[in-house]
């Protein structure tokens, strides 16, 4: 686990492998260098450092609301919106479309990026050249698993674009084929500045990294970014057995008939009268179940008994269905490995839609 001020042959490795691979993907045109973390937040914190130091004239950053990007310092700062308890006063927040995209049927419907605009030209009407970043997830993680159309971060883009912002992408639970394709400013057509990765990064080894732009990293000063654990040689050992699983099979495209076998069965769900919505990445592996109120419960509760039901499974089977706690106290995050076979993936919603069921009778 020694890597402080050091550098050593798995790191350079690493790095290597993961900026070939990105640079390599549609859209990976700005990412030359890597920046590595011990934890998303850590990379997210990296990433607006260097982003504000940059252009030190320019300190403020605009987030998408409701996002999810850390609990510390900075990355804390651009969590949730501006209503939450000791603000950082450079952060000033835009509208996330959530209501275009609250449910899988909404999907390729037509979008209206005039609103999103005007708030945009309303910020820099009032801040001008002190806006200097912009970050946002590609669609909202802990938020409740909002997955936006394209045009509303493509129109992000544009406008870091024509006013010289650097344009940051938090793909830390969204990176490694949770969208469909590796990373997700590829299924969403962009170009950032700045893409932090993580979680499947590792694959259960505590890594992150900020892979961006060379002359905005180079912007921030010897020992800024540095921490005593980032780049150890067991992180950047698991980063490379995570490429090497990738290199050996085609991941992603043997998901694709999982997904869509998971997608069918989350729509069934809706025939209940607790589900109001679902949604997710069309052809990824990451979707939320929103709950409503109902009978006696609110949508929280049922979001909670729903969990539970799935854990505790059938009364005549030992297996159930692990799922993380509810997103925005009622949505349920389904988020399976991305080597479920078709057979998992059958078994699993049926069971789901059987304790679902029971929750109801």
């Amino acid at each position: 686990m020694t890597a402080y001020n050091a550098i050593t042959p798995v790191e350079v490795q690493a790095s290597a492998r993961l900026i070939k691979l990105m640079r390599s993907a549609p859209g990976g045109n700005r990412l030359e260098q890597v920046m590595w973390a011990a934890s998303g937040s850590e990379a997210i914190q990296k990433a607006l450092w260097a982003a504000i130091a940059h252009d030190r004239s320019r300190p403020m950053i605009i987030a998408t609301r409701y996002g999810f990007h850390g609990k510390k310092g900075l990355s804390n700062a651009v969590t949730g919106c501006e209503t939450d308890a000791e603000r950082d006063p450079r952060v000033k927040f835009i509208s996330f479309p959530m209501a275009e995209c609250r449910d899988i049927s909404l999907r390729g419907q037509a979008f209206d990026f005039t609103p999103y605009q005007k708030e945009l030209d309303a910020l820099h009407h009032q801040y001008g050249m002190r806006l200097g970043t912009l970050i946002t997830e590609p669609y909202l993680g802990g938020g409740g698993s909002y997955h936006p159309p394209k045009e509303y971060l493509q129109g992000l883009e544009q406008f870091c674009r024509k006013h010289d912002i650097v344009f940051i992408i938090d793909e830390v639970q969204a990176n490694f084929g949770r969208t469909g394709a590796m990373f997700a400013f590829e299924t969403y057509g962009l170009e950032p500045d700045i893409v932090v990765l993580g979680k499947g990064l590792g694959n259960g080894i505590p890594v992150a990294a900020a892979v961006g732009k060379t002359d905005i990293f180079d912007s921030l000063g010897y020992g800024e970014a540095s921490d005593t654990w980032s780049a150890n040689p067991l992180c950047c050992a698991a980063v490379q057995a995570t490429l090497d699983a990738f290199e050996r099979a085609d991941i992603l495209g043997q998901m694709k008939p999982s997904s869509a076998i998971i997608e069918r069965g989350l729509v069934a769900l809706k025939e209940l009268p607790f589900v109001a919505n679902v949604r997710g990445e069309n052809g990824g592996m990451v979707w939320g179940v929103e709950m409503r109120d109902c009978a006696e419960r609110t949508a929280a509760e049922w979001a909670n008994a729903f969990v539970l039901a799935c854990y505790q499974g059938d009364s005549s089977e030992s297996d159930g269905i692990h799922l993380l706690g509810p997103l925005a106290k009622k949505v349920v995050r389904v988020s399976p490995p991305l080597v479920i076979t078709p057979d998992e993936a059958t078994a699993a919603v049926a069971l789901m839609l059987r304790s679902a069921r029971r929750l109801s009778a």
